[in-house]
């Protein structure tokens, strides 16, 4: 497998341009949509639940209970 990580990321910055060109001429987002991730789309990718679940245990973890405090 070869891997061109410029490319995606011209790829990703070019679309990126057209965003916030759409964004700036018509205020909104609207005619992008069709080509955005959804956000569970997203957030399967990037495996939100599983950092949401990291941070809950975290601070169980570090945080006293109410009891220890003063």
């Amino acid at each position: 497998m070869v891997i061109w990580p410029v490319s995606s990321l011209r790829v990703a910055a070019k679309t990126q341009e057209r965003l916030y060109e759409i964004l700036a001429r018509d205020g909104s987002t609207q005619k992008m949509l069709g080509q955005m991730q959804t956000r569970a789309e997203l957030y399967d990718l990037i495996g939100l639940a599983d950092y949401e679940a990291l941070d809950a245990s975290i601070v169980r973890t570090v945080l006293p209970k109410l009891s220890e405090v003063g």
